[in-house]
């Protein structure tokens, strides 16, 4: 619930309206399930959203948005062998814009399906051409929303047929946990489809959100990726380490590949890749970076010859 008073946050009917809708924006922003009173704040953080909003479409009309490339290291070969697409929004002005301001807005105004599909077209493309140029088989995930995720417009999921065309890059479509209770019967019958196609499944952020161990069972899953927040407390938290060592042996049993996100410190490293942690990300391996700098972060981890 938002509420407005009048005459105290307008003075019309139309006015409170609007503006007890932006009060009920920001409980459902926290949760849903509550109320918040209408403040100026408000207004101010509704205008800045508008502003930026017209900006982000300017920017996917004329191409300002960019993919970088966070390395993937398999613990047990001490090697790189994929890496995570990431979108990177960069002004005309040169500052870059935080993706956890723009991606929830693409998300709510359904700019998300046409950056998925530039992030999937032009990550496929160039980690594709790097294998052929290499000879290597490095790996590419990508995270797709739950609009995409979910479109019924046959015309409209070419995304689907583009990531399961025939390629020598093995893709990784990570998904959310809140994609699977949103709509479990809609993302079991999509997931199958990809899984059929030799698109494996990771859900991303494990142990942070609903965490149901059923979806294990239930959904064609072939890894997962524990959350930062697990990582940052290792060397600091024995319950988190003890949580940590939980996950990777209930993968074990399940037969479910493990990344670990947020690895920052050889100390992290080190513990993970004691417990048999298939997979690490973070820092410590490499930040995200555009695709010449990834590929020549890339080579210059290879052996010599």
């Amino acid at each position: 619930m938002g509420i407005a008073f009048f005459p105290d946050d307008a003075l019309d009917s139309e006015t409170l309206i609007i503006k007890a809708d932006q009060a009920m924006y920001e409980v459902k922003k926290d949760g849903r399930n509550g109320w918040q009173f209408y403040t100026q704040e408000m207004q101010r953080k509704s205008e800045k959203r508008h502003s930026l909003y017209n900006e982000l479409v300017s920017a996917v009309n004329n191409e300002e948005l960019s993919v970088y490339y966070q390395p993937i290291y398999c613990n047990k070969e001490e090697r790189i062998v994929g890496c995570e697409a990431l979108v990177r929004w960069k002004r005309a002005g040169g500052s870059f814009i935080p993706p956890d301001e723009f991606i929830p807005l693409a998300e709510e105004s359904g700019l998300v399906i046409r950056i998925d599909h530039f992030v999937l077209k032009t990550a496929r493309d160039f980690i594709s051409s790097l294998n052929t140029e290499t000879g290597l088989n490095i790996g590419l995930s990508v995270n797709v929303s739950a609009r995409l995720l979910y479109m019924r417009d046959e015309s409209s999921q070419a995304w689907f047929y583009e990531i399961k065309a025939p390629s020598n890059t093995p893709i990784t479509v990570e998904i959310t946990e809140r994609i699977l209770v949103e709509d479990a019967t809609r993302a079991l019958q999509v997931l199958n489809d990809l899984s059929a196609s030799g698109i494996q499944i990771s859900i991303d952020d494990f142990g942070t959100g609903y965490s149901g161990l059923s979806y294990l069972s239930r959904f064609p899953v072939n890894a997962f990726k524990i959350d930062r927040s697990f990582v940052d407390k290792i060397g600091k938290l024995k319950t988190e380490e003890a949580l940590i060592e939980t996950m990777l042996l209930m993968a074990e049993k399940l037969q479910i590949k493990v990344v670990a996100e947020g690895v920052e410190t050889q100390e992290q490293l080190d513990f993970l890749r004691d417990l048999s942690c298939d997979f690490s990300q973070g820092y410590f391996i490499g930040r995200p970076m555009p695709d010449s700098q990834f590929r020549e972060h890339l080579l210059d981890s290879l052996p010599a010859k």
